[in-house]
């Protein structure tokens, strides 16, 4: 109480309390919230119990539900791992596939090289054939 006769006291021009105090009213008056709602659970979960000993009956149709979602479960379990096991072996192939692929690009990369300096040499030879020729 204290603490609130403070904060009214240190109201603002307006009349309105200052934010830092609304703040921690409400997170203080969401605490308290959440705990009663907790014990109310609870109370309502005891109440019942004393009004119905026993297992509480199960809804119907639960079973029905239950073995229809079973059985979707394993129709999505099936269908997945025929899946994985049709990417399990198209892996392999496509590995050995990049890897040609990556062998056949590094050995064009060094045809192709050997080509652009083969090219290089050859134009220094016209030019060269080329300045010989305007000398005579």
């Amino acid at each position: 109480l204290t603490a609130l006769e403070a904060a009214l006291a240190l109201e603002e021009e307006d009349g309105d309390v200052p934010a830092p105090v609304l703040v921690e009213h409400q997170v203080d008056t969401r605490r308290k919230q959440k705990l009663l709602l907790s014990q109310l659970w609870v109370l309502q979960l005891l109440l019942g119990v004393i009004e119905n000993p026993g297992l509480p009956p199960a809804p119907a149709g639960l079973r029905e539900a239950a073995a229809q979602a079973r059985g979707r479960w394993q129709e999505l379990k099936s269908g997945y791992k025929g899946v994985l096991g049709a990417l399990g072996e198209a892996v392999p192939p496509t590995l050995a596939q990049l890897e040609k692929g990556q062998q056949l690009l590094q050995r064009l990369r060094g045809v192709l090289g050997t080509r652009t300096q083969q090219q290089e040499e050859l134009r220094l030879k016209v030019r060269e054939a080329t300045e010989r020729r305007d000398e005579v």
